[in-house]
């Protein structure tokens, strides 16, 4: 039985939530229809013009790649452009192009964690962990004779799941002050005169979906005129999501090794003809931090993350005497070089989910892309 794009797609989100990506990146469907049947997949790294040809020619009703095809929002469409010629041929041909970018860099066991296996690193965590755009911390103040009441109304709305647990919650108890004002129905003071009352700070994670739900049955229970409430955004840490999901991954190596035999090892499990290093090539290398692509924008994570060496992507000049300096290595494999395993390994867990429902959609890992960098 063959699939649709959305059904893909639900799949891509399993491996891939679409709530990892950056802020600024442009994740998901790119063109495209999700009603359409799909019965081929390809799968590559960028969505350059023959990429696209060759998935149209091959009969393909979907393509996936890693780098999106649009970025920022287009003001106009040009179809005498790469990317409108691109965009044109999609849509003449019924193909479906989505995008899975900095969430799955992101995810568990995707890019990162996968190339840090590859070299031999037990990943512990992200280097950046995700911004967990679905979930928010809701704080609230209680009189602790009503505490119970209001986490009952609280738990109902549908706060405090965590994982396989509901009912998570954290209270604290403390002392707040308030001066209500003449027209003000204070539950307890006077108009004019501070007053000060025994309250409970209650906290627990809710969905952003369910937010609005959850204020308002605390509401209807809560006693006070105003609730005060604070709603705070977190962060996935390894410690708080086992998964560890964010940017970039560092972990302990198998077994001590030199930077040089390090990046030796790079270059040989990538099939690279070089790579770059920074460093002492005898210093010995027990933790290690990682990230596919380019990971410039990621050197104040690694050091603070007590790593050794970074091993990364498009990394610059004067990061590499920052890192001379501070006694530490870099091995640059280049953006290409980190990421081009992207297509086989994307293709072997999308058939798994493909197979786990009984699909019938072939999935196919581009081989005609190579690293536009070339090495004289």
């Amino acid at each position: 039985m063959s699939a649709t794009v959305s059904e893909i797609i639900s799949m891509m989100e399993e491996l891939a939530p679409s709530s990892l990506a950056e802020d600024w990146d442009n994740v998901g469907l790119q063109v495209g229809r999700t009603d359409r049947t799909v019965t081929r997949i390809h799968i590559a790294l960028d969505p350059t013009p023959e990429v696209v040809a060759k998935a149209c020619d091959d009969g393909a009703e979907m393509l996936i790649t890693h780098h999106s095809l649009i970025f920022a929002p287009l003001k106009t469409l040009d179809l005498a452009t790469p990317l409108g010629e691109i965009i044109a041929r999609s849509v003449s041909s019924s193909l479906a192009i989505y995008s899975a970018h900095t969430n799955l860099d992101s995810a568990p066991d995707g890019l990162n964690d996968a190339f840090s296996r590859m070299i031999g690193i037990d990943p512990s965590g992200p280097l950046v962990p995700s911004v967990d755009s679905e979930t928010v911390k809701l704080v609230f103040f209680v009189p602790e004779e009503y505490r119970h009441k209001v986490m009952k109304a609280l738990f109902s709305g549908g706060a405090g799941a965590i994982g396989k647990y509901s009912c998570c919650s954290f209270s604290s108890a403390g002392r707040g002050t308030y001066m209500p004002s003449g027209d003000a129905e204070p539950f307890e003071g006077s108009a004019g005169k501070m007053s000060c009352v025994d309250e409970v700070r209650v906290e627990a994670v809710v969905k952003r979906s369910r937010l609005d739900h959850v204020l308002s049955v605390v509401r209807e229970v809560h006693p006070y005129e105003t609730m005060e409430y604070n709603i705070y955004p977190l962060l996935r840490t390894a410690d708080a999501d086992a998964s560890g999901a964010g940017l970039g991954r560092v972990g302990a190596l198998a077994a001590p090794m030199t930077l040089a035999e390090l990046a030796q090892r790079v270059k040989e499990v990538l099939g690279l003809p070089a790579v770059k290093m920074v460093g002492d090539p005898g210093m010995t290398i027990r933790r290690a931090a990682v990230c596919t692509g380019s990971g410039a924008s990621l050197m104040k994570a690694f050091y603070r993350s007590g790593a050794d060496v970074y091993v990364s992507g498009e990394l610059k000049y004067h990061d590499a005497h920052t890192v001379l300096e501070k006694g530490k290595g870099l091995v640059d494999a280049g953006h290409f070089g980190t990421e081009h395993f992207a297509c086989g390994l994307l293709a072997r867990a999308l058939k798994e989910k493909i197979r786990e429902r009984g699909l019938a959609v072939e999935v196919v890992a581009s081989d005609i892309e190579k690293d536009p960098f070339a090495f004289v």
